[in-house]
């Protein structure tokens, strides 16, 4: 395989197949399904994924090595890509809430299932709320700019709500995430 060219939503979709006839099944999170998603905002070097079907460690990297990837520390990396692989979870979570419904990415070499932009967007929101990480709302704020004509108000509030903002320091700090989201996606 020849990872030298490939972006990391091709990377991602090679690995993704090759598990699935390993059967195991892995989702993008993090700032990696940004990255997917709007590429040209926020470039991840490394490829997050959640193994739903479970993390057993010893048979991803059998998996990986049959793909050239070699365990280095807690990431697979491959001489041939920049991109390394980190397995973060087991489940996908938007902060305590699991998510089950993914979207799925077609590439030439395969499809990948993908946290939905909203969710990566809420994801990034979460970092801002409990973190302070204001370079976590900026990707956001640019990833609803760039993608605000396959977005709607409706899809990113919902995922909002799955945020937990009960401490007054996180309610404010979402209350200005949800002004400069709205902002960018009216193009203000």
């Amino acid at each position: 395989m020849k990872f030298a060219s490939m972006s990391l939503v091709e990377v991602a979709a090679v690995v993704a197949v090759h598990l699935r006839t390993h059967g195991m099944q892995v989702v993008v999170v993090g700032g990696s399904a940004i990255t997917v998603h709007v590429p040209n905002v926020y470039t991840s070097m490394d490829v997050d994924f959640a193994a739903t079907s479970g993390i057993d460690r010893r048979r991803i990297t059998l998996a990986l090595t049959e793909l050239g990837f070699r365990p280095h520390g807690r990431v697979f990396v491959h001489p041939d890509t920049g991109y390394s692989l980190d397995f973060v979870a087991d489940r996908p979570y938007i902060d305590q809430q699991p998510v089950y419904d993914f979207a799925e990415i077609s590439t030439p070499n395969g499809t990948v299932h993908v946290l939905h932009l909203e969710d990566a967007i809420a994801d990034r929101i979460a970092a801002f709320l409990h973190w302070s990480d204001s370079e976590s709302l900026d990707v956001a704020e640019r990833a609803v700019t760039a993608a605000r004509d396959r977005l709607t108000w409706e899809r990113i509030d919902a995922a909002l709500q799955k945020l937990e903002t009960n401490l007054p320091e996180t309610a404010q700090r979402m209350a200005l995430a949800r002004e400069r989201l709205h902002r960018a996606l009216a193009g203000d």
